[in-house]
């Protein structure tokens, strides 16, 4: 079965790079605009969500600030989830800080030898976790302007987190390995300068990959795949077909999230469960961070399970937030620009690439120099 599964994959590899190259070829206009679609996207929600986490979490590590944890912080985190106490901090930064940033943090302690790989693969599903500015910024603002949408959705997801990590925790007891010897807290600008660095080569890797789902969600709703897919989802949970289609581009790119309908609470616990999930997109952009270091199977059939679970919590509170939330479906204005202007996040890639080239200048003098 395992043999037959591996040719499968090998077989539909080529075979789905075969259509989007034909796509591409016959249908330049729609994947140009798919593309233009997913490039506006990550200027004005992506990079400004993200990047500056990406470089604290890099800070974080290489600084050695995961090992100045209070003591009462480790015996909390052994006795309860079963995690050291240099973990602990990853877990709940993980969980607010966006994606990738908790599998980053965990790739970085495991390359630098102080996180087995085993143990790296089980805590990637924990540490995990879309945050704030994305849940209130194209959710709660944009779907229904009304904070008690982000606040119903951060809930259930962390609460998710949290009873995962409690079921979890049998396991990672078994393994869980010494305190890790306490470095000294170093910050300088070279540190600094590196962060910014990784963290804008993470961004390409992330923003790349957003845009390649952009096109490939074209070509199924090109093909009639997401209609068809979006009908049966609706026949099978009582939605209409719109809402139907619109959660399988969300299923795929969680970005494409904005695109259900407005105003529609009932759809308040899918939505959660996809913003726990991540999308298939968030699981390419975690495969082309950790560069195949880690397995990733753990996490997705967590984050499967996560998804779940935060579903029935968003279902049991909604009717709670539903209380005093007034506002009518027609009333909901939505603006069909997802953020601000772009101008500021251009500048931002313009600098980042700018550094990096002067430190690939820099690296590359030192050898000729030593010699």
């Amino acid at each position: 079965m395992r043999k037959f599964a591996e040719k499968a994959c090998r077989l539909v590899k080529p075979a789905v790079l075969a259509a989007a190259v034909l796509f591409c070829t016959l249908d330049t206009a729609t994947a140009a605009g798919a593309v233009y679609i997913s490039i506006m996207r990550c200027l004005n929600v992506v990079i400004p969500s993200l990047f500056a986490m990406m470089i604290v979490s890099s800070l974080i590590v290489r600084s050695g600030a995961l090992t100045v944890m209070p003591r009462w912080c480790g015996r909390i985190s052994r006795t309860i989830f079963g995690m050291e106490e240099s973990i602990f901090p990853v877990f709940t930064f993980g969980m607010f800080a966006g994606y990738p940033v908790g599998v980053k943090m965990l790739c970085d302690e495991y390359s630098a030898g102080r996180l087995s790989k085993k143990r790296a693969e089980l805590l990637s599903g924990l540490c995990f976790g879309a945050g704030p500015a994305f849940t209130f910024g194209c959710i709660s603002h944009q779907l229904y302007s009304s904070d008690n949408a982000g606040k119903v959705i951060l809930i259930s997801n962390i609460s998710a987190n949290i009873i995962l990590a409690l079921i979890m925790s049998f396991f990672l007891r078994k393994n869980c390995g010494e305190n890790c010897k306490s470095r000294k807290f170093r910050l300088s600008s070279d540190m600094l300068t590196d962060s910014v660095v990784r963290g804008g080569r993470a961004m390409a890797d992330i923003c790349i990959m957003i845009a390649a789902f952009s096109v490939v969600n074209s070509l199924l709703i090109r093909i009639g795949a997401a209609a068809a897919v979006g009908e049966l989802l609706a026949k099978l949970t009582c939605l209409d077909r719109r809402s139907g289609e619109a959660l399988v581009a969300a299923f795929l790119d969680i970005t494409n999230v904005s695109a259900l309908p407005c105003g529609d609470w009932l759809l308040l616990p899918y939505i959660s469960a996809l913003v726990s999930f991540g999308g298939v997109c968030v699981m390419f952009q975690l495969s082309a961070i950790t560069s195949g270091r880690i397995s990733l199977r753990p996490l997705i059939l967590m984050r499967i399970a996560a998804a779940v679970i935060s579903f029935w919590i968003c279902r049991l509170l909604l009717p709670y937030f539903m209380e005093y939330e007034t506002v009518e479906v027609s009333s909901v204005k939505v603006s069909g620009n997802s953020g601000g202007s772009p101008v500021s996040s251009v500048m931002l890639v313009l600098m980042t690439v700018m550094l990096m080239c002067e430190m690939n200048r820099k690296s590359s003098k030192k050898p000729a120099e030593s010699t």
